[in-house]
């Protein structure tokens, strides 16, 4: 099973690179740097930790 990679981020709108930083959630909410940060690592969907996305090659 894949994730689903998210171009942009769910707070902001930033785009999100396949391969740039970016940080997840396990159900895969996606977020930039800046906007993970002002969350503390914490994902306002399910409360869960924020992590940093894969990248895909």
């Amino acid at each position: 099973m894949a994730l689903e990679m998210r171009g942009v981020c769910e707070r902001c709108d930033a785009p999100l690179d396949q391969n740039g930083l970016a940080y997840i959630c396990s159900y895969e909410s996606s977020f930039c740097g800046a906007c993970t940060r002002w969350l503390s690592h914490v994902c306002p969907d399910c409360g869960g930790e924020l992590a940093r996305r894969p990248t895909r090659v």
